[in-house]
């Protein structure tokens, strides 16, 4: 039979490697940022979010639907006159959101009113970090007061067998 206090370590390891997966998983999600808009359109292959003005939204009405205010995607290229991006996201003027599946979508330079770089923002990942850790621990403690029974040997106390 195993001790009460050999149980509770091995309760406490499954929840310290619980908390490490789950700071581990917080990590690779991790929070981004878009950079102020820059003049600059940034290399080939980076995510950024296009902004555009009133031209922009008619002359990309057809493509990407109509009030489109933000094109977020992956830059395939850009030339003086236009950029091209596989889009992930729109967001319209009215703040809602469409997913997109990688279509490309040529912007004309025209229409853009600015372009963000989107950036890995550090302090936001370990505040997430810390925050599912500190609930997860949170959550556990509750857990374990509420269930502090669970588990006991009662002696073998129980309805007696009928055969």
């Amino acid at each position: 039979m195993f001790d009460r206090r050999e149980r509770r370590g091995g309760q406490w390891s499954r929840r310290i490697t619980a908390g490490f997966c789950a700071v581990g998983m917080a990590t690779q999600v991790a929070c981004h940022t878009y950079l102020p808009p820059q003049d600059v359109v940034p290399a080939a292959g980076h995510e950024i979010a296009v902004e555009l003005n009133d031209r922009g939204r008619v002359l990309v009405g057809g493509q990407l639907g109509e009030s489109v205010q933000v094109v977020q995607g992956r830059l395939i290229g850009s030339t003086d006159s236009t950029v091209t991006l596989s889009v992930n996201r729109t967001v319209l003027l009215r703040g809602s959101s469409a997913v997109w599946a990688g279509e490309q979508a040529t912007i004309p330079r025209e229409g853009v009113r600015g372009i963000r770089l989107r950036q890995f923002s550090r302090g936001r990942t370990v505040l997430l970090s810390i925050g599912i850790a500190v609930g997860l621990a949170v959550i556990g403690g509750v857990i374990s007061l509420a269930g502090g029974g669970i588990g006991k040997s009662d002696g073998g106390s129980g309805p007696p067998n009928e055969s």
